[in-house]
């Protein structure tokens, strides 16, 4: 037995012996639902799938633009097979903390990227499927809608 099967062998017998109480489970998902209550919602304002695009993309790129406030985030998704690649730019251009959710190694996993100065952004490792952004500015936090990928 290797290690993967004895932590699920021991995950299985402790959900048998000693089960998280269902009150438990609703609480802990109103909570990680309210941790978004302080970012702003980012329309989704063009979706190259939904409409022409006048800038011509690569071959099966994805163009995406949000926007909330003053703030846009432009974003570029190309995929070779399940794998594929997110570029971003926030403008006006800054640095920020950029969190992508759901892209990663399943879903709601999470992972943290930081744009550059001019607000650049990029990840090469995206899996399909439900993404999400958060982007941290110095003024607050904008959360884009969920796409798939």
């Amino acid at each position: 037995m290797n290690d993967d099967e004895l932590e699920d062998a021991l995950r299985r017998a402790a959900a048998i012996m000693d089960p998280v109480p269902s009150h438990l489970l609703q609480s802990a998902t109103e909570a990680y639902v309210l941790r978004t209550l302080d970012a702003e919602l980012a329309a989704l304002t063009f979706d190259s799938v939904t409409e022409p695009s006048p800038v011509r993309a690569g071959e099966g790129a994805r163009l995406l633009t949000f926007e909330a406030g003053g703030t846009t985030i432009e974003v570029e998704l190309t995929f070779a097979g399940d794998v594929g690649a997110l570029v971003g730019q926030i403008m006006p251009p800054q640095a920020a903390e950029v969190e992508v959710e759901g892209g990663a190694e399943g879903w709601g996993e999470r992972l943290v990227l930081y744009a550059d100065p001019l607000g650049r952004f990029a990840w090469d490792r995206l899996r399909r499927g439900p993404v999400s952004l958060r982007v941290r500015l110095g003024d607050g936090v904008v959360a884009t809608e969920w796409i798939t990928a």
